[in-house]
């Protein structure tokens, strides 16, 4: 039962992605309802996955994935959302293909070091940058930080409601855990959500469940996809590109990020599940799995081992009769400010120190700092990282593997090819 506050918490952090990326696709036509219901069963199903695994995190669509797609491939150039399903459910097997190729049918030693790709000041860096991330996430979702006409970021108006029920919020989960309470994150939730009932800003609805349905409009779409004919062949292997490092490098970053000591079958293992799931929920109709970095807010309370997977998955399968409920939550964040905050600050507190190298090492964790925050990427962030790394090391005559240098021309494709080019 120890694990049951950590599940509940890392479920209730995740609602908030699960039901953006449903609200995300809306935008191009897909239906929401479909969408919602095969993201929380894919969520459910990649969640057990880890918990089997014996790792405390949870496995969800990608939101910042899904962010682009719609926004740069959907929108800006027209491609349907089917179509995209096509080419994630190819690209996922594929890599479900490789993956088991490597897992199962070479010797153990040739896995070795698989864990290790990047260096020291990515790897033990990537922890502290994805706590970074939650923690700006949690206060843009309390409204404590907003957009400015001057600037990247201002602070936010303490006359709205929700800034200043974060707030409180906040300051409550900073008083408990200074006091060395466990439970101080969901203290912080619960500050924020008694305050926010009391005053009359989050009211629950008439209807508060509802039976999960949609699929047979999301399910297999991706067989009547449309446009096809009018994407030029070099376009499908630019996007395959793209979906292939978006994949295995946020997979890959959120699991080292999540869980820091994983050996090397379990990375590999791991990565396959995600990647064989990533192909049925494309079937199924939703975006593919990547670890969900909210599985800081149950680690903050103590989630330590693949029991706290399993909570969370239960508790995602009663959310997913919930969405009028969580709806309801979500139109007034503050609910949600102290979990992603508690669960960054964690994070942060367990990082090792990764600005003691040289120039390329702190450049490199640097820009792994500043990118994950301002664009929610975990790909992105590592691509930057990657790329400074080895241009810099390389410049100062230091040796840099073969390997490495590879990764940063594909990181390069990536950027231009993902964020640059017209696709």
């Amino acid at each position: 039962m120890q694990e049951m506050l950590p599940g509940f918490l890392a479920a209730l952090s995740l609602s908030a992605s699960l039901l953006l990326v449903p609200t995300l696709l809306t935008q191009v036509g897909a239906p929401f309802m479909g969408i919602y219901t095969a993201s929380m069963l894919m969520a459910i199903a990649g969640t057990l996955a880890f918990g089997r695994l014996g790792l405390p995190v949870a496995a969800a669509p990608g939101a910042a994935l899904t962010s682009w797609l719609v926004a740069v491939i959907m929108l800006a150039h027209g491609v349907s959302w089917q179509m995209v399903l096509f080419m994630g459910a190819v690209v996922s097997l594929v890599m479900t293909a490789t993956l088991a190729f490597a897992v199962f049918l070479q010797r153990p030693g040739r896995l070795a070091g698989f864990a290790q790709l990047f260096p020291p000041c990515i790897a033990d860096g990537l922890q502290g940058a994805v706590g970074l991330m939650l923690l700006v996430q949690g206060l843009y979702q309390g409204h404590l930080l907003m957009g400015s006409p001057t600037g990247p970021v201002q602070l936010g108006n303490m006359a709205d409601p929700v800034a200043y029920i974060s707030l409180v919020g906040i300051i409550a989960m900073l008083s408990l855990m200074a006091v060395g309470a466990r439970w101080a994150v969901l203290g912080g939730v619960l500050t924020s959500a008694v305050l926010a009932f009391a005053g009359g800003f989050w009211v629950l609805p008439d209807a508060p469940f509802f039976l999960p349905e949609g699929l047979d409009r999301t399910g297999l779409q991706l067989i009547f996809m449309n446009g096809w004919e009018n994407v030029k062949v070099c376009d499908y292997a630019d996007l395959s590109l793209v979906l292939a490092l978006f994949f295995i490098l946020s997979g890959w970053g959120g699991l080292k990020a999540l869980a820091p000591h994983l050996d090397d079958g379990q990375m590999g293992r791991s990565l396959l599940s995600l990647s064989g799931l990533s192909f049925i929920a494309c079937l199924l109709g939703t975006m593919p799995l990547t670890a969900a970095p909210e599985s800081a807010a149950g680690q903050a309370t103590g989630g330590r081992t693949g029991r706290m997977a399993y909570w969370t998955a239960a508790f995602l399968a009663l959310l997913l009769f919930m969405e009028p409920t969580l709806q309801s939550m979500a139109s007034f964040p503050s609910i949600f400010a102290p979990a992603f905050a508690g669960a960054g600050l964690v994070l942060l507190l367990c990082m090792k120190p990764v600005f003691s190298g040289g120039l390329a090492d702190k450049v490199a964790a640097g820009l792994l700092f500043l990118i994950l925050p301002l664009t929610q990427d975990v790909a992105a962030g590592l691509g930057a990282a990657c790329i400074a790394y080895v241009s810099l090391t390389l410049l100062s005559g230091g040796h840099v593997s073969r390997f490495l240098r590879a990764l940063a021309v594909a990181f390069l494709l990536y950027f231009f090819y993902g964020f640059w080019s017209i696709l």
